[in-house]
């Protein structure tokens, strides 16, 4: 989506912010637009994948809640394939956002986000805090996961800017694929788990 769009992201809201307020600034209208629209739509995932999320803790239970984001998640993706094949390529790029916001909930614990799915920032603030933690006591490789989760992030975007270069937005095909498999595999892992009553 940030090679499709020329700087403008489908995750990262911060860097949006400030594509929208220098486009702002330099009168780039279009620019701003596409920033604002992807920042709309990212919230407006966030708020659908949260509404999901509650509304099947409370119909559900909370060990199903997370299926159903994902099966949300999955479906938008799917979506976004599908609005791709009939060759509405801003739209399925955009919806994507829609997608990306809502998966935040999948990682919810205790009503705040436990692993962070789109941002890099914090997450090497925390493996650096954590760091320095294991030298004051701290477990001493608390630092390693949220590391991890940063070098992730970044290969994720290696093969995502990879994908791009070779088939530009087909690359949206086996990502929404790849994210159906994770739902369905998701939901297979944790049927077998609650047959055995194993935790969850």
């Amino acid at each position: 989506g940030f090679m499709f769009y020329g700087g403008v992201f489908l995750s990262f809201m911060s860097g949006n912010s400030t594509r929208f307020a220098v486009s702002f600034v330099e009168g780039d209208a279009e620019l701003m637009l596409l920033a604002g629209q992807c920042i709309g739509l990212f919230m407006a995932g966030v708020i659908l994948g949260a509404f999901v999320q509650r509304f099947s803790t409370f119909k559900l239970g909370k060990y199903r809640a997370r299926e159903a984001v994902m099966i949300l998640v999955a479906t938008l993706f799917s979506i976004s394939a599908l609005l791709l094949a009939v060759g509405l390529e801003w739209a399925c790029l955009l919806l994507l956002s829609l997608g990306i916001g809502a998966m935040n909930s999948v990682f919810e614990r205790d009503g705040e986000v436990s692993v962070a799915v789109t941002y890099v920032t914090g997450t090497l603030v925390k493996a650096g805090q954590r760091f320095v933690d294991s030298f004051f006591g701290g477990r001493t490789a608390a630092w390693v996961y949220p590391l991890l989760m940063a070098l992730c992030l970044s290969a994720g975007a290696v093969v995502g800017a990879v994908a791009f270069v070779n088939i530009e937005l087909l690359a949206v095909y086996p990502l929404a694929a790849f994210v159906v498999a994770l739902a369905v595999g998701n939901q297979v892992v944790r049927e077998r788990r609650r047959r055995r009553g194993l935790p969850l």
